[in-house]
């Protein structure tokens, strides 16, 4: 947690929400409790602009997976941020995932 606090007032975020799942499944996004409830949040809020994850794998530990949620993120105008990847590097591995996908 402390990386995250770290990150966020380094970069300018305000914290408004904390989820934790550290005990659930990391393949799926839907088995992980509190990676569902920001989801719903982005949803129906839509009160938050970036999610700040301490490494990549606290959403998913399949790239499949992490690249569909940066997918989604995009769609609603959000951003996965993380100490170890920014936003940028995110949406990059994304959009090329995506690509090489569409050519299979």
């Amino acid at each position: 947690m402390s990386a995250i606090l770290d990150y966020a007032a380094e970069n300018g975020h305000e914290l408004v929400a904390h989820y934790e799942d550290l005990d659930a499944p990391g393949h799926l996004l839907y088995h992980r409790p509190g990676l569902k409830e920001a989801i719903n949040n982005i949803k129906e809020l839509e009160e938050w602009e970036v999610l700040v994850v301490a490494e990549p794998p606290c959403v998913s530990e399949t790239e499949s997976a992490l690249h569909e949620f940066v997918h989604k993120l995009s769609l609603y105008g959000n951003r996965l941020e993380s100490p170890a990847r920014p936003w940028e590097e995110f949406l990059s591995d994304m959009k090329s995932y995506r690509r090489a996908m569409s050519r299979k």
